[in-house]
């Protein structure tokens, strides 16, 4: 009995080259994010929610894109997309929008884009080209090779600290550390690298951290004792996610949205009106789903045919991931209270974008797998 092969018509060959599972979740995630968004901003489509939706179409477009594209084109691009992302941060003090006392935005009239959102994915390029082409080195040269890896991550970061952006910076080191913990460092090169930054962080209080920085730890460890200012967010941010019980109030019913007691709610606090509104089976639900993509990820570069795609699959699932861990950290009251966004949850369409094409990324590699590429 002769087998089927595969199928032939244009359709049949595009629908087998796509990845599902990431698609699905995607999908899923976005829906219930702009059904929270539109909720957070008073149920109005218009404006906020009609700008998000439009940055989400052109994240869909150039997600598309990447995932059209070969991943090995990405690994020719790396560099000079480095390149790029670092002049579009050099161009930000220079001619960048002033908003909130930062200038972190490029833009023209109402199109405002922030570079060092993108600086997030193209870092994770420019680490996991490197990383594939030098390989694992033996333990005496592999910390005198990392100088390399650590001056591609400094440099932006120093960029984007001058804006000033601390937890974006912040972030940016996270998902290389990430990146170089699992390709590159043993545990006690690890310790001592968690060491050193204890040991920066601790001179940067001293020394370099604005007042207001200093003063979101404070607010962390006893947000009560500035209930009528700094702590007031965190405040009602807790009493949003206890209001919300097992199964929610439903969707704009919350009272700390719906009265606005719960402040940057569409931005920095998405996750407390969804968890309001939706109750702790919603909110477990997102969270599932978010989960799923981020082990999916993984499972790609488990399955990846080079150190490329492994390392390009790894950078995207720790960047989902620390996001999450510090937004949702944050409205638990976990963490002190940054700017770090939720993906596709939160207002801001440079996340949107950045985060889409990181899909696009999985899709790419993904693609390759399938093809036997």
């Amino acid at each position: 009995m002769s087998q089927l092969g595969p199928p032939r018509t244009l359709l049949g060959r595009l629908a087998r080259a796509i990845d599902w599972v990431i698609v699905a979740l995607t999908l899923a995630i976005l829906a219930l994010a702009i059904i929270n968004l539109n909720s957070a901003s008073g149920s109005a489509w218009a404006g906020k929610v009609q700008t998000q939706i439009r940055w989400i179409g052109l994240g869909a477009a150039a997600a598309a894109l990447v995932a059209a594209l070969d991943y090995r084109v990405l690994y020719r691009l790396a560099y000079p997309a480095y390149a790029f992302g670092l002049g579009l941060l050099a161009l930000v003090p220079l001619v960048g929008v002033m908003r909130n006392d930062a200038r972190r935005w490029l833009g023209i009239g109402d199109f405002q884009f922030q570079p060092s959102e993108l600086m997030k994915v193209i870092l994770t390029l420019a680490l996991a080209r490197y990383l594939h082409d030098h390989g694992a080195a033996p333990g005496p040269r592999r910390l005198r090779r990392l100088l390399i890896p650590a001056a591609l991550v400094l440099a932006p970061v120093a960029f984007i600290i001058v804006q000033p952006d601390l937890s974006t910076s912040i972030l940016c080191i996270l998902v290389a550390t990430t990146l170089l913990a699992l390709a590159e460092l043993s545990l006690r090169e690890m310790v001592g690298i968690a060491l050193a930054g204890l040991t920066l962080f601790a001179l940067g209080w001293g020394f370099f951290m604005r007042n207001y920085q200093r003063s979101r730890i404070d607010v962390w460890l006893n947000p009560e004792a500035y209930a009528d200012n700094e702590g007031y967010q965190t405040i009602q941010a807790m009493i949003a996610v206890g209001d919300g019980g097992f199964l929610g109030r439903g969707v704009h019913q919350g009272t700390q949205n719906a009265l606005h007691f719960l402040p940057y709610r569409d931005t920095d606090f998405p996750f407390a009106v969804f968890a309001e509104e939706w109750g702790f089976f919603g909110a477990a639900m997102v969270l599932t789903m978010f989960l799923c993509l981020i082990l999916w990820s993984l499972n790609l570069a488990s399955q990846a045919r080079d150190r490329f795609a492994a390392h390009l699959c790894v950078g995207v699932a720790a960047l989902f991931l620390w996001h999450i861990v510090i937004n949702v950290g944050m409205v638990l009251q976990l963490l002190p209270v940054t700017g770090v966004t939720l993906p596709f949850f939160s207002l801001g369409g440079s996340n949107a974008l950045t985060m889409l094409i990181a899909v696009g990324i999985l899709l790419s590699v993904s693609r390759a797998r399938r093809a036997g590429a």
